[in-house]
This record gives structure tokens, sequence and C-alpha cells, in this order.
């Protein structure tokens, strides 16, 4: 029994968060406040994350290395936080500098980690997750969608990728889908936008230079409206300030491994494989790990009729980014 309960424990304890949040959140919902419903959810489940997993593969421990160097020793350089001999796995971050993926997540997060670790930078995320349920409910009303329906995608949108799968892990994941979902709402605007979606473009390129091919595009429509020639210099500017930045960083903009040349699509065929894994990979495919995204795939023509320049922006960038 007690084997049995160490098992089940995580599960049960998972049941009885859901079943004290759905009532919670529905009324939450109805008046209005997405970003309070989503924390709710959120929050305990980023708590919980460091007391019952280690930091997972991937962009997380580079990143809490990097943020223990910010506190500790007041520089970007790794080489003596790595810690070989207790993990051998962070070879991969050797030398230390250049760095091997951007600082940007780090110095997002890191208010967050000064205060508690990785359950402080966690909790930032957490608090993003919140953010980004407010900007999707706030774009889909302008965009006509109905006020159930905006709430049922709210309370679906919790539970899957990337707030619910992501908040509980430091990777780029969910600070990149509430800088589209702001960029998009920033683009929709007739006053202050603009500027506003260059400077969040930028911010999300510096996470991840990835993203860039997600958000320039629809800064890039906020700015082709009007003032056209304003526009692109702006958007010049802000395409070299990441170039600066990464190069300074990473040795590369787009790190230690990746090249111009890789980004030009080499055979069609490779995209419909890309596209094929993103749907049925069975480690990680939307099909598996969160179908209600696979459902919003067949959505995508009703949001190019539907949506602004900004919508069609991200459609495109999408594209390029399979491609």
């Amino acid at each position: 029994l007690h084997v049995l309960g160490e098992r089940l424990a995580p599960d049960i304890a998972l049941a009885a968060l859901m079943a004290a949040w759905l009532p919670a959140a529905g009324r939450l919902l109805a008046r209005g406040r997405y970003a309070v419903a989503t924390v709710a959810l959120l929050l305990p489940l980023v708590l919980a994350a460091p007391q019952l997993t280690p930091p997972l593969y991937g962009d997380e421990p580079f990143h809490l290395t990097l943020m223990d160097s910010m506190v500790r020793d007041h520089d970007l350089d790794v080489a003596n936080n790595l810690d070989l001999e207790e993990r051998p796995q962070n070879a991969l971050y050797a030398p230390g500098w250049p760095l091997f993926h951007s600082p940007g997540l780090s110095f997002l997060l890191l208010p967050g980690y000064v205060v508690a670790g990785r359950t402080g930078a966690l909790v930032f995320l957490a608090l993003m997750g919140g953010a980004l349920s407010a900007l999707l409910a706030r774009r889909a009303r302008d965009l006509g969608v109905g006020e159930s329906r905006v709430r049922l995608l709210a309370l679906a949108g919790a539970i899957t990728y990337p707030l619910a799968t992501f908040a509980g892990q430091i990777w780029p994941e969910l600070p990149g889908a509430l800088a589209v979902a702001a960029v998009l709402v920033l683009a929709a605007r007739t006053r202050g936008g603009r500027l506003g979606a260059v400077a969040v473009a930028i911010t999300a390129a510096l996470i991840k230079t990835r993203l860039a091919l997600l958000v320039f595009p629809v800064a890039a429509a906020a700015w082709l409206r009007r003032k056209r020639l304003l526009g692109a210099g702006a958007l010049a500017g802000a395409v070299a300030v990441v170039m600066a930045a990464g190069w300074l960083a990473m040795g590369h903009p787009f790190g230690p491994y990746r090249r111009l040349h890789h980004l030009w699509p080499s055979d069609p065929v490779l995209a419909v494989k890309v596209g094929g894994g993103l749907i049925f990979d069975a480690a990680g495919g939307l099909l598996f790990t969160a179908p209600l995204w696979v459902f919003a795939i067949f959505g995508m023509a009703a949001l190019w009729r539907r949506g602004g320049p900004g919508e069609r922006a991200l459609l495109l960038g999408c594209g390029a980014t399979v491609a």
C-alpha cells in the first residue's frame, strides 16, 4: 500500500486540484477574470514541480545555471557553474562562453529566481500564463468570438499546451506564446501599437531567435498599413539589435550550430515530414500531447478569413517555421 500510495499520490492530488479548480474557474471566467482563473490552476502546479522533478533536459538546466551565475558571480560566463562532476550532462554547455542558448529567458525570469530560486522563476512563468490567457481572450473578442466560446477556449487552453504543459518548465514556449499574443493585440491597435509590437518582437527574438519568424511578420503587418518607410527602418533596427545581441552572447545570432543556410527550405518533402512529425510523433506529437491543437489546425482557414493582418502574418510565419 505504501508503494501504491507513492505512485498514485501525484495523480490523486492532481484530481483533487482539478475538482476544486473547475467550478472556481467557471465563476471567475464568467466575471471576465481570465488571468486569475488561469493562474489559480498554474500556481499549484509550478509550486509542486520542484518538489517532484529535478531540472529537466534541454533549456531548463542551462537557464538555471546561467541565473545562478548571474546571482552568485554577477556575470554570464557559466564555466565555473557547470559542476560537471555532479552534473556531467552540463558538458553540453562547455566551455561556458560564448553561451549555448540566448540569455534572454534568464534575464526575464531572474527577478523570480533571485527571490525563490527555481520555484520563483516558475511562479513568473505562471503569471505569464495568466497574462497570455487574458490577451487571447481580448483578441478573440475583438475578432467577434462570442463570450461563451471565449470562456470555453480559456478553460480548455489552461489545461493543455502551452500553459499547463510548460508553466512548470523553464523553456521559451510559454513566454513565446505570450509574445505572440501581445504582438497580435498591439498590431491591431490604431495608436501606439506599432512601436509596442516592435519592442515585443525584439524581446521574443532575444528569448529564442527562431521566434522572430512568428513575431516579426506580425510587427511588419502593423507597420505596412501606414508609414511603410518608417516601419522598414524600425524593423531593420530591430533585426540589427537581435543580431548584435546574438553575436555578443552566443558568437552567432543562431547559436553554436545553426547558420543562415539552415533557414532555407532544401526539400519540400522535408516540410511535409516536419508537419507530420509535429502532429503524429509518438514522443511529443500534438495528437498525443495536445489533441485540442490538432483540431485548431483545421480552424486556420477560418482564422485567415476572419482575422486581421496580424493573424494572417502569423500564419505565414508558422508556415515559414515549419518549412
